[in-house]
């Protein structure tokens, strides 16, 4: 018997929707105050182990824009018992990885590498955690490498347009620089204020530990101990009870009404578009919710502001938005790169876009579809040692409870079109918002003109000589 034809021109049926849970982990905070994550992945021989300290961007202090950055980016480049070149070859020979570094929100060093390997993968973690040395002429190459990079990100408008975005919504808060600095920042910072910034934002107490992949939980936690307390020796105890930092405030004042910032970038095509205000921190009650509304509004190809500019009005090929989660109010932001002709059209249509969304219910189809598109991609956000690992990283960081993410699929099952629209009144503000456009001012002044109170910076122009002149040495 020959089987049915198919009919091509429909869809298949979904499939039966599986109950999704968070994988199970274990929590222990130890005698030193270090905090461990385990979850057991078995199947793949690997493990991920990631240290996540109070040391983000966020502490950096006035005048010194990337000195967290710098200082996360120093710790693997010397120890009190192995040089860089060391180090290395160390991480080299087992066949895996060493990072560190800092965000917004934290300084990190992690490491993945076989299972085999777990008890030196500690060893080597705690080592670096405990007792890097900052040698001067890392310090330098790595000056001269943040620079290089501060430089290119300058002359790229999509980068540029994020920045110039946060220093208008953040105007007088740390959030309105970049964690990366600016060249006179990079430039003056010293040995010593390293090293100082390094003690007060590297304690065990207050500190995370991410372990995850082919291990025994209860056998991690044993050589936990053993190698953190042998990494800081007799100065263990001082690490240990120091008290970790308290997350600065930030409170970024509300913009008097819609701000129109235009970067001058002269002969451009296509202009980067940005629009955005302050949000809510990650732990805030609404976030949960915030995914379905940004979902239906630009966090997936079928939403409102991609398929108005992209399939309706042809002004760009992607147009997306975003709720970036933070310990502080991190943007809300809606991005576009537009054809400059277009540029003004395009910020009118996601105003109209966003106050839209604030005045009227979503349909019940759009409503569920959404709903549906967020249920069912979770689950896949969950394949991997790394997936685990960020999720992991964000009940850590956050604050949030063990069973987070079996509320957030329960609330966003729950959620109502008459919540969602409160919740973009709530959440969504057009009439206080900053508009960011790059490209030709010429053109892209007159486009936007009408719309806001208007600003035009010029096309930046930072050099390498503008670093103030000296060794590592000399500054300390």
């Amino acid at each position: 018997m020959r089987p049915a034809a198919l009919d091509r021109s429909v869809p298949p049926p979904p499939g039966e929707i599986r109950p999704f849970h968070f994988p199970a982990f274990e929590r222990q905070t130890l005698p030193s105050g270090l905090q461990v994550l385990a979850a057991r992945l078995p199947g793949v021989p690997l493990v991920s182990l990631e240290l996540l300290t109070p040391a983000g961007a966020q502490y950096d202090p006035a005048g010194a824009a990337g000195l967290a950055t710098l200082t996360g980016g120093l710790l693997d480049e010397g120890t009190a018992g192995h040089d860089a070149m060391e180090i290395a070859a160390r991480v080299e020979g087992l066949g895996g990885h060493l990072a560190t570094g800092a965000d917004w929100d934290v300084g990190y060093l992690a490491t993945g590498l076989l299972s085999r390997h777990l008890a030196a993968g500690i060893d080597l973690l705690a080592e670096v955690a405990t007792s890097p040395t900052f040698p001067g002429q890392e310090l330098e190459r790595l000056r001269r490498e943040r620079l290089a990079e501060i430089l290119r990100r300058g002359q790229d408008p999509s980068l540029l347009a994020d920045e110039r975005l946060a220093e208008v919504i953040y105007r007088g808060t740390v959030y309105a620089h970049s964690p990366l600095g600016s060249p006179a920042s990079i430039g003056a910072l010293r040995r010593d204020t390293i090293v100082d910034f390094y003690r007060r934002h590297y304690p065990l107490r207050g500190a995370t530990l991410i372990a995850v992949g082919d291990l025994d939980p209860e056998a991690l936690l044993g050589e936990v101990v053993s190698a953190f307390d042998r990494a800081a020796g007799p100065a263990g105890a001082e690490g240990a009870s120091a008290r970790p930092p308290s997350p600065p405030e930030i409170r970024p004042t509300p913009l008097p009404g819609i701000a129109v910032h235009v970067v001058d970038r002269p002969g451009a095509a296509q202009t980067e578009l940005r629009l955005g205000h302050a949000g809510v921190p990650h732990h805030h009650p609404d976030y949960m919710a915030l995914s379905v509304l940004n979902s239906l509004l630009g966090g997936k190809f079928t939403s409102r502001i991609n398929l108005n500019l992209r399939e309706r009005h042809g002004y760009t090929y992607g147009a997306s938005s975003r709720f970036s989660g933070r310990l502080g109010p991190g943007p809300f932001a809606v991005s576009a790169a537009v054809e400059t002709g277009s540029a003004g059209a395009a910020a009118r249509e996601v105003l109209a876009e966003l106050r839209r969304i604030r005045e009227e219910l979503v349909e019940p189809e759009e409503m569920e579809d959404t709903r549906s598109y967020v249920l069912g991609i979770i689950p896949c956000t969950f394949q991997t040692i790394a997936d685990l690992t960020r999720r992991l990283q964000n009940l850590a960081i956050y604050g949030l409870p063990d069973d987070y993410f079996d509320r957030y699929m329960k609330r966003v099952a729950s959620l109502t079109r008459q919540e969602l629209l409160e919740l973009a009144q709530r959440r969504l503000d057009p009439e206080h918002i900053a508009v960011v456009a790059v490209g030709p001012a010429e053109t892209l002044l007159r486009q936007l003109d009408g719309l806001g109170e208007v600003t035009l910076h010029p096309p930046r122009a930072e050099t390498l000589a503008e670093v103030p002149a000296g060794s590592a040495a000399e500054r300390g």
